[in-house]
């Protein structure tokens, strides 16, 4: 340390004391929490004009001692406080009589900083034993928690006023961030939005969230059902209106039908990622069923629509007219050929 430093180089009887020593170097030692009352004797022998100095005094859970920069006599600004029962230590920078704490370490390992005038301290910082950092804002005894890092570099974010401060954000290496909703202790996940633009949603209570809709960073958006960790996608919606359906579950989903805007429908068989198509429905009623494995399906069996439904039955009917009015001719004695057959039925049809 700087102060045994010292008391090496007093060795040397061409280095003085008052040479080397300052307010400066003692502040920083009395802040250091290596540092002991222990050199306090050798302090007054080497430098009575400027030294440190402490005190006990108080009783029970008050009991504390203190250290205090000491010119000759006189006492100077406090530096130090030690609860000598609960080993919480106090930390004061500032002249006598305008001394204010900026530091207080406890007997856990944890650290609070403080800034602000005397009297009116308040609680910005608080470093943890586990290396988690707590960042406060308000004035004293108002301090609430804004903000909170821990060592993996997650980052969570708070509102509201101290004691009912909730959780509203948290924030991933990765790019990856969380938004909360609801109050303390009960916040729950509404939404995530990952680095790669994909946004999922989520409803249910704190601790049973479950996902309900992602939207990808493409525009498409699946929609799932299942209680939380059992999520299946049953629906995928796509920009272009094609809307595709699943069953299964969880991990298990596999497509059954495919929706067009133009009113096709297309349906598969099969496991999932071995999909094949089995049938197409078109608009008009036409339907197309395919045997084969997935990328090889191939049309077997092809059923008319309702628009070749209509054209076969007015070709039908015509040809029976036909059949009619020759029938008709003939019984008349009238000619069923030619030119003269032709006039005839049309006279007849009218």
């Amino acid at each position: 340390m700087r102060l045994l430093l010292i008391q090496r180089r007093c060795a040397d009887p061409f280095v003085t004391v008052s040479a080397t020593l300052n307010e400066v170097i003692l502040r920083r030692y009395a802040a250091d929490r290596r540092a002991s009352a222990d050199h306090f004797p050798w302090l007054a022998r080497v430098s009575p004009a400027l030294r440190l100095s402490s005190e006990v005094t108080g009783a029970g859970a008050s009991r504390a001692e203190y250290w205090r920069l000491r010119r000759g006599d006189e006492n100077g600004a406090s530096l130090r406080r030690r609860l000598l029962q609960s080993g919480m230590v106090q930390h004061y920078e500032g002249g006598r009589g305008a001394e204010r704490m900026v530091r207080v370490e406890l007997a856990d390992g944890n650290v609070q900083y403080y800034e602000g005038e005397k009297g009116a301290e308040r609680k910005v910082r608080a470093e943890f034993a586990s290396g988690t950092v707590t960042y406060y804002a308000g004035g004293k005894r108002a301090e609430r928690k804004v903000r909170k890092e821990f060592l993996d570099g997650e980052v969570q974010h708070y509102e509201g006023e101290k004691g009912a401060e909730r959780k509203v954000r948290a924030e991933y290496p990765d790019g990856t961030v969380k938004y909360y909703e609801g109050g303390k202790r009960a916040e729950r996940r509404v939404r995530t939005v990952f680095a790669d633009g994909e946004v999922r949603y989520y409803e249910g209570e704190n601790g049973a969230e479950r996902m309900v809709r992602a939207v990808s960073a493409e525009g498409a958006v699946g929609h799932f059902e299942g209680e939380r960790g059992a999520e299946r996608m049953v629906r995928k919606e796509f920009l272009d209106g094609e809307v595709q359906h699943y069953e299964g579950e969880k991990g298990a989903e596999r497509k059954v039908r495919a929706e067009y805007p133009d009113g096709t429908v297309k349906y598969y068989e099969g496991g999932k990622r071995a999909e094949r198509r089995v049938r197409t429905v078109f608009a008009d009623g036409k339907v197309q069923s395919f045997e084969g494995e997935r990328g090889a399906e191939r049309c077997v069996c092809v059923m008319p629509g309702a628009s070749e439904d209509k054209a076969a039955a007015e070709k039908r009917y015509k040809a029976m007219r036909v059949a009619e009015l020759r029938s008709e001719c003939e019984r008349l004695g009238l000619a069923t050929t030619g030119v003269k057959a032709a006039l005839v039925a049309r006279l007849l049809a009218a």
